[in-house]
């Protein structure tokens, strides 16, 4: 039985998310005055007055390429919480953003549709990387998300400081093993922290996870169809032994430990750290919020513990299971136009990138691709073209970037384990004496009921 939200949906008005039926009428399948009508979310609120126009004037654009489509705005945001009511109650925009922990579990509840065919009619549509696509994608290759931003966690590091203890900044580090050893050295040579990583607000245990990545762990496992803690498994050990290691056998983390991800990098800005764990995006506060200098900013793949992988995050656009046929269509194209088409369209992207420059937003950040080498690289030459970032600083990373497995942050209550898992990394970089094992242990048992909970 065709569902009634499609004619609910047509009524939303911008930053709407309340309904009111009979309040219009169209179709069963979103038609209304011959044209179809979709909702879509991401609308800076009226407080962001440059960014709101600038959506709208998106909107608009796309309706005059596509006069057959009414889209409708709307400045609702993602919330796990009331996401379940508000798609029972018909409420759900035709199209909304969620963070790339989320599609799979909404795939297995069947709460978000299918869009393989949509998106099979898109330009480029059989050039996406497969890993970027993956967070949205079933075990049987149908497609219900597409990516429009993703970030992978990467080795920072102070070129500077690399050549004042006598390495090569333009062969960073690309094991755990040789980040170790260099960090020895520029400790021993500068007197400075040659690698910090945080423990507070969550970033210790959101760095930890992407560590054990690249020693193949995870921190939750599938148990009976629900996720549960894998704080035991060797990999995880194996991080938490190598950060033991590096604070107290080889002294090269400095005594300062109790500080999140921003506090490190600020202290990196200021030239007082010589490695740490981020994104390649960290280069834009580098520059404009910590008057940082560019030259030193060099950015690597993140090291391997034995397996090429990085932690992906970043966002996904998937659309109401309820939408009709015509409405999933109209909110392909939609997420294509709005987000996609600078990152495979070469003259979208160049122009794109020449307002920034012009506007002084930095250009030439590296991004995880989206899409393969033959449409990837056009777009990558136009947006560089424009660079006001050391590109050759950034190297390393798209070497390195391109070998790596993405896996995604925690399915089921990553900030808590994050939370949890703080506590473990604190414990065993505060106290010589703390046992790493017994850490995981205790921060295991402080999400077993969380995870339950959150899974019921």
């Amino acid at each position: 039985m065709r569902a009634p939200w499609p004619k609910l949906a047509a009524c939303l008005t911008a930053g709407t998310i309340v309904l009111t039926a009979g309040a219009c009428s169209s179709s069963g399948d979103g038609r209304s005055g011959g044209k179809v009508t979709i909702t879509v979310t991401d609308m800076p609120p009226n407080t962001q007055q440059a960014l709101r126009k600038q959506f709208t004037d998106q909107v608009a654009a796309f309706e005059r390429a596509n006069p057959d489509i009414d889209v409708k705005p709307s400045e609702a945001v993602w919330d796990a919480r009331t996401f379940t009511a508000r798609l029972a109650g018909g409420q759900l925009e035709t199209t909304f953003i969620v963070p790339l922990t989320e599609p799979q579990g909404l795939i297995n509840r069947g709460q978000i549709a299918d869009i393989t065919g949509q998106v099979d009619a898109l330009p480029n549509a059989h050039q996406f990387d497969k890993r970027a696509l993956a967070p949205g994608t079933d075990a049987k290759g149908h497609i219900y998300g597409l990516p429009t931003s993703e970030f992978a966690l990467s080795l920072v590091y102070n070129r500077e400081l690399f050549k004042k203890a006598g390495l090569d900044p333009d062969k960073p580090p690309t094991t755990w093993e040789e980040v170790r050893r260099d960090a020895k050295a520029i400790s021993d040579k500068t007197g400075l922290p040659g690698y910090a990583q945080p423990t507070t607000n969550n970033t210790g245990g959101w760095t930890l996870t992407a560590m054990s990545y690249t020693y193949g762990g995870r921190m939750e496992k599938d148990q009976g169809g629900k996720q549960v803690a894998a704080f035991n498994d060797a990999p995880v050990r194996q991080a938490l032994d190598w950060l033991k290691a590096l604070r107290w056998q080889d002294d090269s983390m400095g005594t300062q430990q109790l500080r999140d991800a921003g506090e490190i990098q600020k202290a990196f800005s200021a030239g007082r750290v010589g490695m740490m764990m981020a994104t390649p995006s960290t280069y834009v506060d580098h520059v404009t919020k910590y008057n940082g200098d560019p030259k030193i900013y060099g950015v690597a793949a993140l090291p391997s513990g034995g397996r090429p992988a990085t932690l992906l995050g970043g966002k996904m656009a998937v659309v109401n299971p309820k939408a009709s046929a015509a409405q999933r269509a109209a909110a392909v194209k939609w997420i294509d136009f709005y987000y996609l088409k600078a990152k495979h369209d070469p003259v979208e992207a160049g122009a794109r990138a020449k307002v920034q420059a012009v506007d002084g937003i930095p250009v030439g950040t590296p991004n995880v691709p989206l899409y393969q080498s033959a449409v990837d690289d056009p777009v990558e030459k136009a947006v560089n073209a424009h660079a006001t970032v050391p590109l050759d600083n950034f190297k390393p990373f798209l070497d390195g970037v391109k070998q790596q497995q993405f896996v995604v942050e925690p399915s089921v209550a990553a900030q808590d384990v994050y939370a949890a898992l703080d506590s473990a990394v604190e414990a065993v970089l505060t106290g010589k004496s703390a046992d790493p094992q017994a850490e995981l242990d205790k921060a295991e048992k402080k999400v077993v009921l969380v995870l339950e909970r959150a899974q019921r």
